[in-house]
């Protein structure tokens, strides 16, 4: 959870991280920030080669590479104390903090935030630090480029085996007696202009479980058998998934295909199963170049 005291053009690492660029009512200390680079576009990764016999140039541009982040402005202290602050600031923008997400928030807009890690926090000691002024610059690595919106889309549903059917299906279907058995359905919307990548969770228990992805009629069948007390994550980006936080399982799906929602687009999963009484919760972030 980011820290709750973000408003416009303020900006934060971490979710307890210093916030940047405060309003700061002449109290101290306080960030000013003046400049703050890379978050555009990514660099886009290219490959190019010549064509043969002709003129022009094949050019393969279609990812982007990582994104580094530099805020550059300055920090106002008290004069008395102008390095407690540059200690935190070093702490939090340093190395060995792991990948933590970058809060930032712009007038109209959601807040956002980009998954990165420190890359350091550079100044120096000049004239201006008996003024209480340190110049200061913050740098970030994000090896994922992709901007995210904060909270996430979240929708759960429970899944219960029908009496009398005996195992689940992938889709919904007339039974036969004069009604329709409908699974159970989540739905989360990409409201960002770029493919958004869900991260899916089961709770058992569950036997063979099977997600359906109704928009790109992807279907997940995994082959295990979830306790009560297990949880499966399925990360859709990185395709992986992972039983209990430890246990890679990706060998229980056979296929290459994992789900992702096009950008402006609504997507629903459906869960079967051939027994249990779990449940699956899809998380979607608004995703943006």
């Amino acid at each position: 959870m980011p820290p709750l005291a973000m408003t416009d053009y303020t900006y934060a690492f971490g979710d307890s991280g210093f916030i940047l660029n405060t309003d700061n009512a002449s109290t101290f200390p306080f960030v000013d920030i003046t400049d703050i680079s890379g978050l555009d576009n990514a660099p886009i990764r290219q490959s190019t080669d010549e064509h043969e016999g002709m003129d022009g140039t094949y050019v393969d541009a279609d990812f982007m590479s990582m994104r580094t982040i530099v805020l550059t402005g300055n920090l106002y202290t008290a004069i008395n104390d102008p390095e407690t602050v540059c200690d935190i600031l070093k702490a939090q923008y340093g190395p060995g903090n792991g990948i933590q997400p970058f809060y930032f928030k712009s007038p109209s807009k959601s807040l956002r935030f980009v998954n990165a890690q420190g890359g350091g926090a550079k100044y120096d000691l000049d004239n201006n630090r008996g003024m209480g002024i340190t110049p200061i610059q913050l740098t970030l690595f994000a090896g994922d480029p992709y901007v995210y919106d904060y909270p996430a889309n979240i929708d759960t549903a429970n899944f219960v085996v029908p009496t009398g059917i005996g195992i689940g299906f992938n889709m919904r279907f007339n039974t036969g007696f004069g009604g329709t058995l409908t699974l159970p359905e989540v739905e989360v919307t990409n409201f960002g202009n770029n493919t958004a990548y869900p991260l899916i969770t089961l709770n058992g228990p569950l036997t063979n479980p099977v997600i359906v992805d109704s928009a790109n009629g992807i279907s997940m069948a995994l082959s295990i058998t979830l306790a009560s007390s297990d949880t499966l994550v399925i990360d859709c980006r990185n395709k992986t998934i992972v039983l209990n936080q430890i246990s890679s399982r990706r060998s229980s799906y056979n296929g290459i295909q994992f789900p992702s929602v096009p950008p402006g687009t609504s997507d629903s999963f459906l869960l079967a199963a051939s027994a249990g009484s779990g449940k699956i919760s899809v998380v979607l972030y608004n995703t943006y170049y």
